[in-house]
């Protein structure tokens, strides 16, 4: 049937309600995979009914009928469940996935509708599922009873009222109770030593006083692009605030304090306004739950996921990237890593599959690993698929870490067969693609036979980086900071020509190169000699070299400025940025320095 809301009115009020539904959708996928855990929960079951009751609410008003009749459905078995009038069974865990995925659809529908007002609608059957909820209610309940109750449950506000109006006790026993509680015992208590009713009855009676006492907490939804201006503003103030200190030079004492109480408002306001863009990673990981429950059923395997660092904040710019990188290397986990279960028990490893899913902070930044404790990787078999592939030659010398980045090539997969699940050598290029689009990087950990761990490094915020300002002549050049590994003074003996390879320099017994950015520029230096100046040590795209540059200026925290649609191809540049002297820096990409110096 077609929603009979017209789309040429009130499209904002639709967009809201999208927003809103896809936000309630996610947290009811989440809950529904806890309460397969915990199917006695009244708290789980009354925080998957809040969502769909407030869904059914909004549909109902702008006239969404076929997202309203789902909601009601779904609402109303959930009512039964919550009133402990049905139990959660397995068979109503899948009705419940079913409902949410068909409401995806359904919402889907209306967002191209909205998006293209002439577009035609999708057809989505749901009329088997409408079935299934009305047989297990015509199966499960009273429904009169059913009926007279609905909603009762929620008004209550003492935990005698809701024991009687869930029928575990009468009013006569609920005033004979009150009457002893005089003598300071807790109801629950003289109901359960008077064998009135159970401690499990009072102990759920407890859960449903709980959940209708708690407040939600107040929220203000902003537009994003609302909030991408204002992020943008408090970096020209931040830009003009460094720009005054530069230009004002030696000031008095009392102009100096206030300076400085300038600079800590900018810097505040600047920390707090980054903050409205930082966002838990708690949805995203949740979606993974799902994932990991539909993969391992789809390949036949058992696997649990466990998750830590769920509320670890990230920009919501990068948590909207990074959902795919993290859905291709799960689905690696479980389809390459963890091994059937014929094959595990021999091993003397549990049945059942593990994978983790961490995350954590480090040095300014956000770690996201993803370990398995599956096969590991297998050397052999990466260096047998690169060689027939043409990637590598026939016995080419590689480190471990060269191997094992095999698997991110174009095209690279070690599947025996193609499958729905991998197979077709898609997936691992796009992780590495995503995360260094996103300024990070992506390394790997693995034991073979024992598992394999995939660690994902991130900027907190594309907005600000932290960067180390060098400078080769007249120019000043910003250095990444998660780029830099130490920044030496070689001694010439260290300092050699290689013939075709050109100069490299001993760091420790390690032979790097070193990259002049005088001449990829084409800029005078102060320095030609690397034993005068200064070679910064850094890593990109898994490999390292050494960067001369004449000084090192300072740490110091970068707004980053795009250098428009006419020079983003420029090749090792990856934005700019304005310094406190008013000038522009531009900001290196190191894993482009290295592709135009060394290939």
């Amino acid at each position: 049937m077609e929603d009979s809301m017209n789309f040429t009115d009130d499209v904002e009020i639709v967009k809201e309600f999208l927003v809103e539904s896809n936000d309630h959708l996610d947290d009811v996928e989440s809950k529904i995979l806890e309460l397969e855990k915990n199917p006695e929960d009244v708290d789980l079951i009354n925080s998957i009914f809040r969502p769909i009751h407030s869904m059914k609410g909004s549909a109902g008003f702008l006239g969404l009928q076929d997202i309203g009749k789902v909601s009601h459905e779904l609402e109303t078995l959930l009512d039964e469940a919550r009133k402990m009038k049905i139990k959660i069974t397995p068979e109503i865990v899948e009705i419940l996935y079913e409902g949410v995925d068909i409401l995806k659809k359904l919402r889907e529908s209306v967002a191209k509708r909205v998006d293209n007002k002439g577009a035609l609608v999708d057809v989505i059957d749901f009329q088997t599922l409408l079935s299934k909820i009305s047989t297990i209610l015509a199966r499960d309940l009273d429904t009169a009873q059913h009926e007279n109750s609905r909603m009762n449950l929620l008004k209550a506000k003492h935990i005698g009222e809701i024991l009687v109006e869930t029928g575990d006790i009468n009013k006569d026993q609920l005033e004979l109770a009150l009457q002893e509680q005089e003598h300071g015992k807790r109801l629950g208590e003289i109901l359960v030593e008077k064998g009135i009713t159970t401690p499990a009855k009072v102990d759920n009676a407890l859960k449903l006083q709980s959940v209708v006492g708690k407040a939600s907490s107040e929220t203000v939804k902003v537009d994003i692009q609302k909030l991408d201006n204002l992020v943008n503003l408090v970096g020209e103030l931040v830009i003009a605030n460094a720009l005054i200190n530069e230009g004002l030079g030696n000031i008095t004492n009392g102009a100096n304090k206030n300076l400085s109480h300038l600079n800590k408002i900018v810097k505040d306001i600047q920390d707090q306004v980054m903050c409205m863009r930082m966002v838990p990673l708690r949805s995203t990981f949740q979606k993974m739950s799902r994932l990991v429950r539909d993969v391992s059923a789809k390949v036949g395997k058992k696997v649990r996921l466990e998750i830590s660092g769920e509320d670890t904040e990230l920009d919501k710019t990068v948590i909207e990237e990074i959902g795919d990188p993290l859905v291709h290397i799960i689905r690696n986990s479980i389809d390459h890593g963890i091994e059937p279960q014929n094959e595990r028990i021999p091993k003397g490893k549990p049945a059942e599959g593990l994978v983790r899913l961490n995350a954590f902070h480090r040095g300014g930044n956000i770690v996201i690993e993803i370990e398995d404790d599956g096969k590991g990787l297998c050397k052999e078999k990466i260096l047998e698929k690169a060689t027939e592939k043409g990637l590598i030659e026939k016995n080419a010398s590689l480190s471990d870490q060269q191997i094992y980045n095999l698997i991110f090539a174009a095209g690279f997969s070690t599947a025996e067969k193609v499958t729905d699940v991998s197979g077709r050598g898609v997936g691992m290029d796009v992780v590495k693609k995503n995360v260094e689009r996103l300024r990070g990087k992506v390394e790997i950990s693995t034991v073979e036979g024992k598992g394999t761990k995939i660690s994902i490094k991130l900027p907190l915020t594309l907005a600000i980086i932290d960067g180390m300002i060098v400078q080769v002549g007249t120019e000043k050049y910003i250095v990444p900071m998660l780029s830099i590994e130490e920044s030496i003074r070689p001694k010439k003996e260290d300092v050699s020509t290689v013939q075709q390879r050109g100069e490299i320099i001993n760091v420790r017994g390690n032979l790097l190169p070193v990259v002049r950015l005088h001449n990829l520029y084409n800029v005078q230096p102060k320095k030609i000699n690397p034993w005068e100046a200064l070679i910064l040590v850094v890593e990109g795209e898994g490999q390292r070299c050494g960067i001369l540059v004449d000084d090192l200026l300072g740490q110091q925290q970068i707004v980053i400025k795009s250098l428009g649609e006419q020079f983003q191809n420029v090749r090792g540049i990856s934005g700019s940025a304005i310094l406190g002297d008013g000038h522009v820096g531009l900001i290196l990409d190191v894993g482009g320095i290295m592709s135009m110096a060394l290939n």
